[in-house]
């Protein structure tokens, strides 16, 4: 059972948020590869910035972590949505 806080609201926030995401229709997994590439975890491709569109929608404390995480939308132009985490705000760092 997840603890609550005061509000009566579940202790982690990340998870929550997450999940009204994908109820949303943002079901993949997108991750910031070395390259500084978005990638698709599901089906490994790599978009070119101009065949996204990232949002910034909220910053969560995770508490497995101990850590803030911004919490990114993006959609493709090939009609994919999804989420990616960081541990930062994404700010013109996706090179072609």
């Amino acid at each position: 059972m997840a603890a609550t806080n005061k509000h009566g609201r579940q202790g982690n926030g990340l998870i929550r948020r997450v999940t009204e995401l994908h109820q949303l229709g943002y079901g993949f997994d997108f991750s910031l590869n070395i390259n500084k590439q978005i990638l698709c975890v599901q089906n490994g491709l790599a978009f070119i910035q101009e065949a996204l569109s990232i949002k910034l929608i909220d910053q969560v404390y995770d508490s497995s972590s101990r850590q803030f995480k911004y919490i990114h939308t993006v959609e493709t132009d090939t009609g994919q949505k999804g989420i990616l985490l960081l541990n930062h705000i994404l700010f013109g760092q996706i090179i072609n």
